[in-house]
């Protein structure tokens, strides 16, 4: 009984012993441990002497060993007294080393920040040079406003010499701007989130800098943002709208001294009136006819307020077009004479042939059957007046072929629109000028001098 007690006893303590040295191990393996010396695998190596030890005897109680059992209690005394010893100055180290081994990290850990909050300072430092912004932050309730190098630069002052406060910075800012920038601090502060403000900032040395100052509330007096330069942009802006303003008035002058309307894509009034009194000469010269047919769309006004001026100038170029491909002579002039109105000049035709062209013009814009809810039939038509020129003794100026004309058109509107009228001598109406005095004098000597 008690060898089988000595024998439960040896295993026991063996494996104890192997237990606690291979913990032991396990933790001088570790990174911090190292700061233990040496001396972590000499208490190491004696409780595994121990635990070999322990071994040995419980072998030696299994084998019947002489003593074996008598030694048993002397062992795990010596073992438990090493241990004792060994761990001692162990444990009483391991506070001063481990806070050593602590703060040598917590140093390397802090210097590395440095270094790192150092270069991403430098960066930052370098971005708002190359970018042309600044980033502040203020405390209004303190007024401890903190701003980086480069908002002391785009201010065109130096951290020495300006010292930022609410009523400083205001002072650069333009004195239109400054209600402005107040009062987007006022809401933001009321009720937080963003705001954006463009503002100029006139620097101590005059000059104006355009800017765009952006923030963002961090509290209640708390706030934090960025100022942008935007002068350069602002410049190529301005730059910009007056190439627009010229290139505008370029195109305007272009316009003019060409003769295709830009909207319908036929001639314009320029190229009517030019072609008006070229053919006109022409036609007393060789005494031969020129007719001419006004076309109006009707209820035109009407449909741009139903269906919008777009609308409306879509449905003038599909008419113009319609117009302008009905079979005709070579010469004749196909023109918008102004408004929703296009004028057709026809040299060679006489007051029935320029009916007949305006009857086949009728048909084809019929033939497109815009939708028109303000007419009576429910499509866009037309009305239409032709009139003619056939000897000077009838007519002795373009002016009055056109009135005629004009009085022709008059009258299918009159009786019902939807149809062509040709002029005729009991017609009568207002006679309105359609050129200036100085065009109908010069043409008036033209014809004097051609009949006498």
């Amino acid at each position: 009984m008690v060898i089988w007690q000595a024998e439960l006893s040896a295993l026991m303590s063996a494996l104890a012993y192997a237990a606690v040295a291979l913990a032991l191990v396990r933790l001088f393996r570790e990174r911090d441990a190292a700061t233990l010396g040496s001396r972590r695998w000499l208490i190491a190596g004696v409780l595994a002497a121990e635990a070999m030890l322990q071994a040995i005897l419980l072998l030696g109680l299994l084998q019947g060993w002489q003593g074996a059992a008598a030694a048993l209690p002397l062992a795990a005394a010596a073992g438990q007294l090493v241990i004792g010893i060994s761990l001692w100055p162990l444990l009483a180290g391991i506070k001063t080393r481990f806070a050593r081994a602590m703060g040598r990290r917590i140093r390397q850990q802090v210097e590395r920040a440095n270094t790192e909050a150092t270069t991403a300072n430098t960066w930052l430092e370098l971005a708002e040079e190359a970018a042309q912004f600044g980033h502040w932050q203020v405390d209004l309730a303190s007024q401890e406003f903190i701003w980086s190098a480069a908002m002391y630069r785009l201010h065109g002052v130096t951290p020495d010499e300006f010292i930022p406060t609410l009523e400083s910075v205001l002072a650069l800012f333009h004195p239109h701007d400054r209600k402005t920038f107040s009062g987007n601090l006022a809401l933001a502060m009321a009720g937080g989130g963003d705001f954006e403000v463009k503002l100029r900032l006139r620097r101590p040395d005059t000059e104006l800098r355009h800017v765009v100052m952006r923030g963002r509330a961090l509290g209640k007096t708390m706030f934090a943002g960025v100022l942008v330069d935007v002068t350069t942009q602002h410049q190529a802006e301005a730059r910009l709208r007056e190439a627009n303003a010229v290139a505008l008035q370029a195109n305007a002058a272009l316009r003019e001294m060409t003769f295709e309307d830009d909207l319908t894509g036929i001639s314009n009034r320029r190229q009517f009136d030019l072609s008006l009194v070229h053919e006109f000469k022409r036609a007393v010269r060789s005494s031969l006819p020129l007719g001419l047919v006004l076309i109006d769309l009707d209820h035109f006004q009407a449909y741009n307020e139903t269906y919008g001026q777009a609308a409306g100038d879509a449905c003038l170029r599909r008419v113009a077009q319609a117009i302008k491909s009905v079979p005709r002579r070579t010469g004749d002039v196909v023109a918008r004479h102004g408004g929703g109105q296009i004028a057709v000049l026809l040299p060679l035709a006489d007051g029935k042939g320029a009916a007949r062209v305006a009857s086949v013009i009728l048909a084809a814009v019929q033939a497109l059957r815009i939708p028109h809810a303000g007419t009576e039939t429910g499509i866009l038509t037309i009305s239409c007046g032709a009139a003619a020129f056939t000897g000077v003794a009838d007519l002795n100026n373009p002016q009055e072929l056109v009135r005629r004309a004009d009085q022709a058109l008059y009258k299918a509107k009159t009786d019902g629109r939807d149809r062509v009228m040709k002029f005729d001598k009991t017609m009568n109406g207002d006679l309105r000028e359609f050129y200036n005095p100085p065009m109908a004098q010069d043409m008036e000597r033209f014809i004097k001098s051609r009949v006498s």
